[in-house]
């Protein structure tokens, strides 16, 4: 295999790579680089360096141990925090383009565009809700829907994700309205793969409750 060669010009030139060994550190160099940025695109560029200086150095400041614990509190706690953070800024960012807009305190946000029968509103976790939806991710991209068929979705309130079964306490029989549901709201860390919702994932609903059958 020939081995790559760089030129520099200017300032400084950069190091060559004279023979095949030079050229495979370069292309593992660049590897480990891509799955850095697929993990995650904010890394400090300057330490991520001067940890792989240190390591092959020995001079590392933690222990693999003491890394390898400090990894997984960054992806599961650490991930969560930054997922909270960005769907907070989208649906208060959300809100305040429209009025109509509403947000509570769980996180669920809403803009209703019927109440429907104010009489019939799902409360109870036994009422059974007849309804067609439309689910989107924020792209617009649709991931699940029950519209424009003869065969409604029928089911207990019970039976909803968290958000769905807060959002339609909202309104009555025949009422309408859009969600948007933070992840925690919806299928939460781990998706829902066989609907292709991947996790963490924020989802749009549009709701349209055409009876509900109460149980008391």
């Amino acid at each position: 295999m020939a081995a790559l060669s760089a030129c520099g010009g200017g300032k400084q030139a950069a190091p060559t790579m004279q023979n095949d060994q030079d050229s495979m550190s370069y292309v593992v160099g660049m590897n480990i680089a891509y799955n850095i940025l697929e993990m995650d695109s904010t890394i400090n560029r300057e330490v991520l360096l001067m940890g792989i200086e240190d390591v092959l150095a020995e001079r590392a400041k933690m222990s693999q141990e003491e890394a390898k614990e400090y990894f997984l509190i960054y992806m599961n706690y650490g991930v969560y925090e930054r997922v909270r953070e960005y769907e907070d800024k989208y649906l208060n960012d959300l809100v305040a383009t429209d009025k109509e807009i509403m947000r509570k305190p769980s996180g669920l946000t809403y803009k209703v565009a019927s109440v429907g029968d104010m009489n019939k509103i799902p409360s109870n976790d036994r009422d059974t809700i007849a309804l067609t939806y439309r689910a989107t991710r924020l792209s617009g991209e649709e991931v699940d829907i029950a519209a424009e068929r003869e065969d409604t979705v029928r089911t207990a309130l019970r039976d909803f994700i968290p958000g769905l079964k807060e959002g339609m306490k909202l309104i009555g029989e025949g009422g309408k309205i859009t969600l948007w549901l933070p992840s925690q709201l919806g299928y939460g860390g781990e998706g829902l793969e066989e609907k292709g919702i991947g996790p963490n994932e924020m989802l749009r609903y549009e709701i349209n409750i055409i009876e509900v059958k109460k149980r008391y």
